[in-house]
């Protein structure tokens, strides 16, 4: 292993984080529906809805850093003169590409997921100021 892929290779964890970001947030999601189905109070279905929802944040956040950190990797790497193959870098960077499009599939499916937690009308924050007492 060249020197180049050995540092491209330090990499591949962040993509495995990536990778695991998704699956977690996918085995979240199974577990909230199964948690919803089971719960009937209106209040307790909302806290498990938020728990999962921070939950799902978290790991999103990780798999979005990881995707940054093999982003520089890459660019860095095809910018040294002594840089791995090209082939080394189109499998990582279609890895990458897998990775990244599976994340955004599982969260515009969580988005997509609990239409019925949506904010109600007259239940959003009043943007203005509140009026002043005299």
């Amino acid at each position: 292993m060249s020197l180049s892929s050995s540092r491209l290779g330090r990499r591949t964890s962040d993509l495995r984080v990536l990778q695991r970001a998704t699956v977690h947030i996918d085995e979240l999601n199974a577990r909230l529906d199964g948690a919803l189905a089971a719960e009937e109070i209106e209040t307790e279905r909302m806290r498990l809805l938020r728990e999962a929802t921070n939950q799902i944040t978290r790991a999103a956040n990780d798999g979005i850093q990881a995707y940054r950190r093999v982003v520089g990797a890459l660019k860095s790497e095809a910018a040294r003169p002594d840089s791995a193959d090209a082939d080394a870098l189109a499998r990582v960077q279609a890895a990458l590409d897998a990775a990244r499009a599976d994340l955004l599939r599982a969260i515009e499916e969580t988005s997509r997921r609990y239409p019925w937690a949506a904010p109600q009308a007259g239940g959003e924050l009043e943007t203005s100021e509140p009026a002043s007492r005299t």
